[in-house]
């Protein structure tokens, strides 16, 4: 079994504690950013860690992400094993700003903590994260499958 996944024992469907939520956010480094274009839902692939109640994404320098300074975004990560068909998935929302290098940023103080060393002046697309929920989740079976 896959180490971010539930344990065995855990219920295999139901709601998870805001803890259990930030401990599995830490446990993988993609997941989806999700905001609004043109009023629409709209999702997008990012890297990003969990680090004392902040989601840092990095940009990589792209300006694309500018529009999501002073917005209220939100980031869904999950897993689901193959196996078992059992996993989870969590979902944080905040208001988003930009920061250039890791001045500021919970959990970064030391250098050596940095998510990614791209250098000093990389910049972040950061959000304290103001709710978090999160639950365990099993995919149904048709009729017949018995992988």
């Amino acid at each position: 079994m896959d180490s971010h996944l539930e344990p065995a024992s855990a219920p295999i469907n139901g709601a998870l504690r805001t803890g259990e939520c930030l401990n599995l956010l830490r446990s993988v480094a993609a997941g989806r950013l999700i905001y609004t274009d043109n009023a629409l839902p709209a999702v997008w692939p990012v890297t990003f860690a969990a680090p004392d109640g902040q989601i840092v994404i990095p940009t990589g320098g792209h300006q694309w992400f500018d529009r999501f300074d002073a917005t209220v975004v939100a980031l869904e990560a999950g897993a689901i094993a193959s196996a078992t068909r059992t996993g989870w998935t969590v979902l944080a929302i905040g208001r988003s700003r930009l920061v250039i290098g890791t001045d500021g940023l919970h959990g970064f103080d030391d250098p050596t903590r940095a998510p990614w060393t791209e250098g000093p002046d990389e910049g972040y697309l950061v959000f304290d994260i103001e709710r978090l929920t999160g639950h365990r989740a099993a995919l149904l079976r048709p009729t017949g499958d018995h992988r």
